[in-house]
């Protein structure tokens, strides 16, 4: 593992209990789960392994913006923040083999705004789009990606807490299992090509073993991927997509929770320091001009670091997802 100076990681070790912070340095690879807790009052940011930001009043708020504000064909995407509560701990993916590190870069919210997906499409490294199957142009913006070489998911609408749309025909917990499958196979046709899906919005749905059950039934062999976004702490999808025999993942990292420059940066020295740490890091961003700024200024310097970018499929060719390994659990205050 490299070391320099100012490591994005020395917060982390610097907050967690001497004894923990040991553990960490010394045999974060040799043992089992490893638990450290930051706790500093000012700490914002995501941070490694299936990390949940306590935004405290913000539970559970969606928020709305405009992807690309200043093209005239964006359209208005609602998400939802990271989930805010702490998880129990449960068998963590594992570590790709410490060769190089690598990074998972996802961009969710594509296909409504043209030009931010012209952007996605050329940035320069291997990467996973998720398309939103109800955008108008959902299969000429997978054929694009596929081209430009990157993988594509289906960025599945799903029911959220509270009272924001998801959009057309999201998943909703009490919906019938004839009609849970006749949408996520909508989604797939809507997206050609799309080695799986994640989940848009979906905090209420995401939580209920069962709806997730008969949802990712419906996924067929060739697109047996299952992202889980965690927008919910409290997510069952998971458990469910490994239940039936899927391949998951799940997020370690939100990009652009705050639309600054600076903030973004933050997060993406954060997926450095983790994926050095740990051997990989799974980060998701949107396509916000200020986002897809920030990584076309980051992708060269972070590739001169020795980071490889990998797309999804990739990361899980790297990964013997039946190997228990090491597990961090950050828990993060604002």
């Amino acid at each position: 593992m490299r070391r320099r100076n100012a490591h994005p990681l020395r917060r982390v070790l610097q907050s967690a209990t001497p004894a923990m912070a040991s553990v960490v340095v010394a045999t974060a690879y040799g043992l089992g789960a490893i638990v450290f807790s930051i706790a500093s009052a000012d700490a914002t940011s995501d941070l490694p392994d299936r990390t949940f930001v306590d935004f405290a009043a913000l539970d559970r708020e969606e928020i709305s913006s405009t992807p690309s504000s200043d093209r005239a064909r964006a359209r208005t995407v609602t998400y939802e923040r990271a989930a805010p509560e702490p998880r129990q701990p449960h068998q963590a993916l594992p570590a790709i083999p410490q060769d190089k590190p690598r990074i998972a870069l996802v961009i969710d919210d594509v296909g409504l705004d043209l030009g931010a997906a012209d952007r996605v499409a050329n940035l320069p490294v291997p990467l996973t789009s998720a398309i939103l199957p109800y955008a108008e142009q959902s299969a000429d913006v997978s054929r694009q990606m596929r081209a430009a070489g990157h993988d594509v998911l289906v960025h599945m609408p799903m029911e959220p807490v509270g009272l924001a749309d998801p959009g057309p025909n999201a998943l909703r917990v009490g919906l019938s299992a004839a009609d849970i499958e006749a949408r996520v196979l909508w989604g797939l046709a809507r997206v050609p090509g799309a080695i799986g899906l994640n989940n848009h919005m979906g905090s209420r749905f995401t939580r209920d073993a069962e709806a997730m059950r008969l949802a990712l039934s419906a996924v067929p062999a060739e697109a047996g991927l299952f992202l889980d976004s965690m927008t919910t702490s409290q997510s069952r999808g998971a458990l469910a997509a490994r239940g039936l025999g899927l391949n998951v993942l799940e997020r370690d990292i939100f990009l652009d929770h705050v639309l600054e420059p600076a903030a973004i940066e933050a997060r993406l020295a954060d997926a450095e320091a983790l994926s050095e740490l740990r051997g990989w890091a799974l980060v998701i961003g949107h396509p916000h001009d200020v986002t897809l700024d920030a990584l076309e200024s980051w992708i060269d310097g972070a590739q001169a670091r020795g980071i490889e970018f990998i797309t999804l499929s990739e990361l899980v060719e790297h990964t013997a997802l039946d190997q228990p390994q090491p597990q961090i659990q950050a828990s993060i205050r604002p």
